[in-house]
């Protein structure tokens, strides 16, 4: 479940499915050999064999059931076959036991199909279990013959058993990984405006100018801020400040996510914004296009306080990556000081490459 998961390790996002599946043989593997080695190699049963067949029907079933790719369900199938097949081999073949291998291939291609209601409806996750753990007993009553009433209880009540611990620690570690999303999210993405923070910014930043360094790929980065922002938290109070940073990131975050080209919006200060827009061509005009139409829907935004109308500019200073750059850190200062030239300049002010 941790693989499956797993969004940080690079290896593991690249083979997740070779992982997954490679440690799902493993496991039916190692769970099967261990049942057949006890039943056929021990003079003393010691009931080990009845251990691993549980480990290998619960094995199948949430693998099939919580995996949910198609190479595993085939895995599963031949699985299946291979273990009805020794099972006859042991056992004289019969009609029953072709329709007991049979019957489990045909129930572990119904799991695959409705794994996502399965899971999401306890009762029909029961009757799955019942109905999955049936064929699983009915073939490993192939191999172990002469078992007494006792021992069939004892069997089926470990399965239960062991299901539960699954599910319980399944249901604990999707608490974890949900708490786990949350801190993410609250760390990648500030919680008034909804941008991006300041942190992610710095490391997308870094990555933008190692990928420009390796295929010369040109980025942007636009500054923007607020104008007399100050003066609204001061007149009319922080809430109305925050109804402001939110409105107008909104309005700036659709901007972004229309763009002809991949942008990402940051939020890189109090009511400082920064845009990287990726892959660009170095047409001023078209950056000019960009930021006018950034200002004017800003300017269009009506904001009312205390039964007054409020009206928000915002200044910009845009620059692109060069080659002369020699850090990721050269870009930022030059987009920051075109920012504060159009605050110099009266603001409401865009400032590209140094000019007005």
């Amino acid at each position: 479940m941790w693989i499956e998961r797993e969004s940080e390790n690079e290896f593991i996002k690249r083979h997740r499915y070779f992982l997954l599946c490679s440690l799902g043989i493993a496991y039916l593997a190692l769970a099967y050999m261990e049942a057949q080695a006890n039943n056929l190699l021990s003079r003393n049963l010691t009931g080990f064999h009845w251990t691993y067949l549980n480990m290998v029907i619960v094995g199948l079933f949430n693998l099939i059931l919580r995996l949910r790719i198609k190479p595993q369900l085939v895995i599963t199938l031949l699985f299946t076959m291979v273990w009805g097949i020794s099972g006859m081999m042991t056992s004289a073949v019969s009609p029953i036991s072709v329709e007991q291998t049979v019957g489990l291939m045909v129930v572990e291609c119904l799991i695959y199909g409705f794994a996502k209601q399965i899971v999401a409806r306890p009762w029909l996750y029961v009757i799955t279990f019942i109905v999955f753990s049936f064929f699983g007993l009915s073939m490993g009553s192939m191999l172990y013959k002469g078992q007494t009433a006792g021992a069939w209880a004892r069997q089926i009540l470990a399965l239960v058993v062991l299901e539960g611990v699954i599910i319980l620690y399944a249901r604990l570690l999707g608490k974890q990984n949900e708490r786990i999303r949350e801190f993410k999210h609250r760390a990648e993405f500030d919680g008034l405006t909804g941008c991006k923070t300041f942190g992610v910014f710095n490391t997308d930043l870094q990555d933008a100018y190692q990928h420009f360094t390796q295929t010369r790929k040109i980025y942007a980065m636009y500054a923007m801020d607020l104008d007399h922002f100050k003066q609204i938290n001061d007149t009319y109070g922080h809430v109305a400040g925050n109804e402001v940073l939110k409105t107008v990131a909104h309005k700036i975050k659709e901007l972004v996510d229309n763009l002809d080209y991949p942008a990402a919006l940051y939020r890189t200060g109090g009511e400082e914004f920064t845009m990287l827009m990726y892959e660009v061509n170095p047409d001023e005009a078209r950056n000019e296009a960009i930021s006018k139409m950034i200002q004017a829907e800003v300017a269009q935004l009506n904001f009312v306080f205390d039964e007054r109308q409020v009206k928000i500019t915002i200044s910009l200073g845009e620059d692109i990556v060069t080659a002369n750059d020699a850090n990721y850190l050269d870009l930022y200062k030059r987009a920051d000081h075109f920012l504060y030239t159009s605050k110099h300049r009266g603001r409401n002010t865009i400032t590209l490459h140094g000019q007005n």
